[in-house]
């Protein structure tokens, strides 16, 4: 099947044996043994020229499916034994979020399992394409059925700051926030649907009357560690900037989170569906803010 598949491919022998490293003949006589088991030629030979037959081209989706099917179960073998559960998303999802809850993810899965985490640019597709990939955190779950995703965590966000910031410009954040158009905010620049930004905020309290300096940053661990040095105000996503409110270095500066509709949710590509390592962990990441 390997052979036929490979000449299918190529519609050439030559080609498909160059491929497999092997010879021509021996390509030729794997599809002749085809032919004669099947009774029928997988391939039509005119003025030199090969291409498949309507035959062959039945029967080269059915290997291509095959093969297909073939290689998902052994990927999902292989990583089932090895004891390893492998996580994918981005560099601020697995500093801020996976990582405080690590521990407590560990003692579920077990100490035998080694947990691998695989970060990614904003690049979803990237990870699902990964065949090592058992669970994928990210701000869209495309295609993954119900019993395949799960919420880790809601969107729900606050202006947070360093205390010398608040304390600096105490008289201006005890007003409305039409008159905080002279403070500094921090800004996360780079393309990304999961991140709530100053103007989702904006809509649903007020805007500054002036205009406000804002400074922009293409990751969410520069911006939080900007604001934690008192370079301005920065919007804190509740249960990703507990670190920093917990050692001190950011405070909240509103009575409660603003909530918003665009979750982070965790989800079994579909080469991981049948491994029980990427259910125990879906099961965890479901079960709300644990390990913090």
């Amino acid at each position: 099947m390997i052979a036929f598949e490979s000449a299918a491919r190529h519609c050439n022998f030559s080609r498909a044996a160059e491929e497999l490293n092997t010879s021509q003949s021996a390509i030729s006589r794997h599809i002749a043994g085809l032919e004669a088991q099947l009774a029928a030629p997988l391939f039509d030979r005119d003025n030199r020229k090969l291409r498949l037959s309507e035959a062959g081209r039945q029967y080269y989706h059915a290997v291509v499916s095959s093969l297909e099917a073939l290689s998902r179960a052994a990927d999902s073998i292989a990583e089932v034994a090895s004891g390893h559960l492998t996580i994918a998303c981005t560099h601020e999802v697995s500093h801020l979020f996976l990582m405080p809850r690590f521990e407590a993810l560990q003692r579920v899965m077990g100490q035998e399992i080694h947990i691998r985490v695989m970060t990614y640019e904003y690049d979803t597709p990237e990870a699902l394409r990964d065949p090592r990939v058992d669970v994928i955190l990210a701000y869209e779950a495309t295609g993954a059925s119900h019993g395949d995703r799960v919420i880790a965590l809601e969107e729900a966000v606050a202006p947070v700051c360093a205390p010398h910031f608040a304390a600096a410009h105490r008289s201006v954040l005890d007003r409305a926030v039409s008159d905080w158009g002279d403070l500094t905010f921090l800004e996360l620049t780079k393309p990304n649907r999961g991140w709530a930004s100053w103007q989702d905020w904006f809509a649903q309290v007020g805007r500054p009357a002036r205009a406000p300096q804002v400074y922009g940053f293409d990751n969410y661990v520069y911006l939080l560690e900007a604001a934690a040095a008192g370079r301005g105000l920065a919007l804190g996503w509740r249960g990703m900037i507990e670190r920093y409110t917990d050692a001190g270095s950011l405070i909240v500066l509103t009575s409660g989170f603003l909530a918003f509709d665009r979750p982070l949710y965790a989800f079994i590509p579909p080469r991981a569906k049948a491994r029980p390592t990427a259910r125990t962990c879906l099961a965890f990441l479901g079960q709300g803010d644990r390990g913090t």
